[in-house]
């Protein structure tokens, strides 16, 4: 009688302290306390990113915020933003690019001083507010569609598909 007693105190006991049965990970299913996929997300390819944004564009605001370089810097990339020719030139020059970021205005000019850069970096350009046929230009053109108000996942992705374009590229011996 006296076992039984003392099973029972301690499966009482057990019930009552549900965190205690807990398997790892399950503390994620509780409601509030789950991982924002910024957060929880790694880049298969890390990149280092120059963010192109001269101050008075439209979709320069979104990549301009300090919270979108955090979820990239979170994420693995190397970040570096730039706001006049100037300041881009040195860096294509200098560091070793892969990525550049930058209104959709910006990408043709751009395209033309990354190809000439010693890393030849990928532009990706971000558009404000597009029609549907002006974002399917740029889609065709750049292989590539992003707008100023995507959530991170939606560059987190797309940047991820550029790098791994360019690793396959970069087997094949084309850069």
């Amino acid at each position: 009688m006296r076992t039984y007693t003392s099973i029972l105190a301690v499966a009482i006991v057990l019930l009552q302290e549900t965190n205690a049965a807990q398997a790892c990970g399950d503390k994620f299913l509780l409601v509030g306390r789950g991982v924002d996929f910024h957060r929880a997300y790694a880049a298969v390819y890390p990149a280092s990113i120059v963010i192109y944004a001269r101050p008075p564009g439209d979709a320069a605001k979104a990549i301009r915020d300090p919270r979108f370089q955090a979820n990239l810097k979170q994420s693995g990339h190397h970040v570096v933003l730039v706001e006049n020719d100037a300041a881009l030139a040195r860096t294509l020059e200098s560091d070793k690019v892969d990525l550049i970021l930058t209104e959709v205005a910006d990408a043709e000019k751009l395209s033309t001083r990354a190809s000439a850069a010693p890393s030849q970096p990928t532009v990706l350009p971000v558009m404000y507010r597009p029609t549907k046929v002006e974002a399917q230009a740029i889609e065709s053109r750049y292989q590539c569609r992003l707008t100023s108000d995507d959530r991170a996942d939606r560059y987190l992705t797309a940047i991820d598909a550029a790098m791994k374009t360019r690793a396959d590229e970069k087997k094949k011996g084309k850069r």
